[in-house]
């Protein structure tokens, strides 16, 4: 029987409520909007704090290499009653080559017992094992074998021509709450239904 892989971690998305605002215009009012300094601050200091990004921060760092780092672009700022909804999408900064990347990843991807029957440890070994995985989970799961089939195709396009000091995008659509607190601004994440995967596993 083909054996089942384990699903590759995800930053997961808080839920909670929207709430009536106004958004960003160009006069603004008297309302002191953030600059997008300060909103991805915010957001990098939520991920790099929250206990419950543990998973992504490892899948980050597998990624991204040990330096690698969330870089966020700001698409909305809405007051929200005191606090502001921000809508943003997330990219690794890469801090090493992307098939290295793709390496650390299949790595956990693979069973250590059948990694250790591969002829050698190369990106090439890695990926004809889990292309064999793929229509092996077809045979008696077809959804699982073309998601496995289509994430590894995925992951390639993004990373395989990845070079340190690149920028592959993660998430687009993500919302967070954003309040003024003592030492700054803090972030929640919101639940966003629109929110799309573009280089992480699937």
């Amino acid at each position: 029987m083909p054996r089942r892989l384990p699903v590759a971690p995800v930053a997961l998305l808080a839920g909670a409520a929207l709430l009536q605002g106004c958004e960003r215009t160009a006069a603004g009012g008297d309302i002191r909007y953030p600059d997008d300094a300060a909103i991805a601050q915010a957001l990098r200091q939520n991920f790099g704090e929250d206990p419950d990004n543990a998973k992504a921060r490892e899948l980050i760092q597998t990624l991204g290499g040990a330096e690698g780092q969330l870089d966020y672009q700001v698409r909305r700022v809405i007051w929200r009653q005191g606090s502001f909804e921000v809508h943003y999408d997330a990219s690794l900064r890469m801090s090493q080559g992307g098939e290295q990347s793709l390496q650390r990843l299949y790595a956990t991807m693979i069973p250590k017992e059948e990694a250790a029957k591969l002829p050698d440890q190369s990106l090439k070994a890695q990926e004809d094992w889990l292309n064999a995985q793929a229509d092996a989970l077809a045979r008696s799961d077809a959804a699982q074998g073309q998601s496995l089939k289509a994430s590894l195709e995925n992951l390639g396009r993004c990373y395989r021509q990845a070079k340190a000091g690149d920028t592959v995008p993660l998430m687009e659509g993500l919302h967070a709450l954003l309040s003024p607190a003592r030492e700054g601004l803090y972030a929640e994440r919101l639940q966003a239904p629109g929110v799309q995967l573009k280089c992480l596993p699937l």
